[in-house]
């Protein structure tokens, strides 16, 4: 790796992992819209060995080993490295007339993934298996579809947790479309299934619990955006097609299968004579006019060809795909590239992508291997340091065995946790990491039970700084990190459990009344949840296990406040009557209290913000009892 690639993987890593989740992050989910992918020229600038590890991150469908016509044997090739998790089920797809199989299974890692068949009218069948990696903030998952454009009916699929009890497809016009869900026996999540007019591509699903209240909404973008086809789409082998676009800087190629785009991006930043693109079970591509073959091979000794098809654009180029040959080939494997004549005209040699293999190029300091982690499947969990611009610090670590999270996490300062997951040997575990920066004096789990598990720091040579980790059961219900910073009088609190909201929107119990048309509801999972006119509004901290709110206050905070849309909020000490807030502008805004019906020894506030309030820093928030007395200031 170079260092442009470097710092090009430094930055995708920072700008996704180092800011703190937005308080605002569930109205957000709630009415969130397909993403425009900025990143996607970026990626096809990239070579090959980033595309390996990137465009795998950013798919959400798995791709076909296997282009047998008997689906029995594509079946078959799926599961030799994985076991079956729950009954097949089989549904109607329209765009083909033919059977969907789709079932769970566990892949070598032991990590779950929803896999397919495809059985087809005018050509052979594929299939392919796309992991699964469901939490709080995303409770359905879209892994494949069979949209084409010349039927009139295409089939979306994905996974759901069990909690959910409907689905429902939003195309592009803004139809929505009643989903199925279905739950096979044994299996760990859902299934479900929209079938929607070809023509109104869709756009997002949104989802709802059993007793039909909103849940949220999960939208996808499949990276072509609104760029407009520059050409009628080239059918390849396995399942691909190929389509070019045009945009502002000229002419984009995307590869599609499963109704999902693969990979591409645009043909001027092509930087080498082939410009490959590998994904789970299919290389696609473009390469220059002399390429005739392409040939991937694995170091687990499998080997596949590909015969390039001329563009029918008259873009000089010529395109290929193929299925991945067997064996794993984030062990390791190479590409080259021969004419016509059988001579080799390119090659690359790709080193190995499994998390246990993975090594950093480049590390400030020792690499440290987590300890209690040395039997995992995809472990040991190992962590460093690498180096970053504009004066912060990335932590990384390899061994993870959930495929497409991040691996490193660049900050200033600040709390930010990351997760690797390891499902075998079972029951399998959890191990939690981050940077311990040396004002640190202690980092705690706080579980749902009340448990508290005390994290271990650890500090290789010569690194910037330590590590702390924790170590907990596969199954543990996780609320918080409460961590101690020196010179503070208390603990501060890290949340892990982001979906507050969503429960407390499903919740039944009754919320207190606020002035300014505000509504609380105190959560049992650490956050007190509010709503601005029946819409939710980010929510505040709640009391953890055996804490009070009147216990989240100190020296260093006399109040806990949030910023509505017409509104602002939140919780103070009992006896306070009123809170004042005076901005830097010289506007103030007044909220009444309402007494604590939850016996936290605390009174909740809301009241309208003025015009031209300026909710930022620099204003001085004041609380007042009943006979106007100043009680504190914050």
């Amino acid at each position: 790796m170079n260092d442009l690639e470097a710092r090009l993987r430094a930055a995708f890593d920072a700008q996704a992992q180092t800011f703190e989740a937005s308080p605002h992050a569930w109205a957000r989910i709630r009415d969130r819209r397909p993403r425009r992918a900025q990143s996607r020229w970026l990626l096809a600038a990239l070579p090959v060995a980033l595309l390996a590890v990137f465009v795998p991150v950013l798919l959400n469908g798995g791709l076909g080993r296997n282009s047998a016509a008997d689906p029995d044997a594509i079946y078959q090739r799926l599961m030799t490295d994985r076991t079956a998790a729950g009954e097949s089920v089989t549904v109607d797809n329209p765009s083909e007339g033919r059977p969907l199989r789709l079932w769970f299974a566990r892949a070598k890692l032991g990590n779950p993934e929803l896999c397919y068949v495809m059985e087809r009218a005018a050509a052979d069948p594929y299939g392919g298996c796309a992991p699964i990696d469901l939490n709080e903030d995303t409770a359905v998952w879209i892994t494949g579809g069979s949209r084409r454009e010349d039927v009139p009916t295409a089939l979306n699929w994905g996974v759901s947790g069990q909690d959910v009890g409907a689905v429902t497809g939003v195309t592009k016009a803004g139809q929505k479309v009643p989903g199925t869900l279905v739950a096979p026996d044994g299996a760990p999540y859902k299934i479900w299934t929209v079938t929607y007019p070809a023509q109104d591509e869709l756009r997002s699903v949104e989802y709802a619990d059993p007793k039909g209240r909103g849940l949220g909404q999960w939208a996808y973008d499949n990276w072509t955006g609104e760029e407009p086809p520059a050409g009628a789409p080239l059918n390849l082998t396995d399942g691909v097609s190929v389509r070019p676009h045009t945009y502002k800087g000229g002419t984009a190629l995307y590869w599609t299968r499963a109704g999902l785009v693969l990979g591409g991006g645009s043909m001027k930043a092509a930087t080498e004579p082939v410009m490959a693109f590998v994904n789970d079970d299919v290389i696609t591509g473009f390469a220059r006019k002399d390429v005739a073959r392409v040939e991937m091979s694995t170091r687990g000794g499998g080997t596949a060809s590909a015969e390039t098809r001329p563009d029918p654009w008259n873009l000089g180029v010529v395109l290929f795909s193929a299925a991945t040959p067997a064996g794993d080939w984030r062990g390791g494997y190479q590409i080259v590239a021969y004419d016509a004549l059988g001579k080799e005209v390119w090659r690359r040699n790709e080193p190995s992508r499994v998390p246990s293999d993975e090594t950093p190029e480049k590390a400030v300091g020792e690499v440290m291997t987590i300890p209690g982690t040395e039997e995992f499947a995809g472990g040991p969990i190992r962590a460093w340091f690498s180096p970053v611009d504009n004066g912060m610090t990335m932590l990384c670590r390899s061994g993870d065995a959930t495929p497409g999270r991040r691996r490193c996490v660049a900050s200033q300062q600040g709390f930010f946790p990351q997760q690797a997951t390891s499902y075998l040997p079972q029951p399998g575990a959890q191990i939690y990491l981050g940077i311990g920066w040396d004002d640190y004096e202690s980092v705690e789990a706080v579980l749902a039970d009340g448990q508290r598990v005390q994290a271990e720091f650890l500090r290789g040579k010569d690194t910037p700084a330590r590590v702390w980790y924790v170590k907990l059961p596969f199954d543990a219900d996780l609320l918080a990190f409460s961590y101690k910073v020196k010179g503070r009088s208390q603990a501060k609190i890290k949340r892990f459990d982001k979906g507050c909201e969503r429960r407390a929107t499903i919740s039944e119990a009754p919320r207190v009344s606020l002035p300014a048309n505000v509504s609380a509801l105190l959560t049992d999972r650490g956050c007190v949840a509010f709503w601005e006119g029946g819409e939710i509004v980010p929510s505040l901290p709640g009391p953890l296990p055996g804490v009070k709110l009147s216990q989240l206050f100190g020296p260093e905070r006399k109040l806990w406040w949030g910023n509505g849309n017409n509104a602002w909020y939140g919780y103070a000490p009992a006896g306070t009557a009123k809170v004042v807030a005076t901005m830097k502008n010289g506007v103030a805004a007044t909220a009444e209290t309402t007494p604590d019906p939850w016996g936290q020894g605390v009174a909740f506030f809301a009241g309208p913000k003025p015009e031209n309030a300026d909710f930022s820093a620099g204003m001085t928030i004041t609380g007042y009892d009943a006979d106007g007395k100043e009680l504190w200031r914050d």
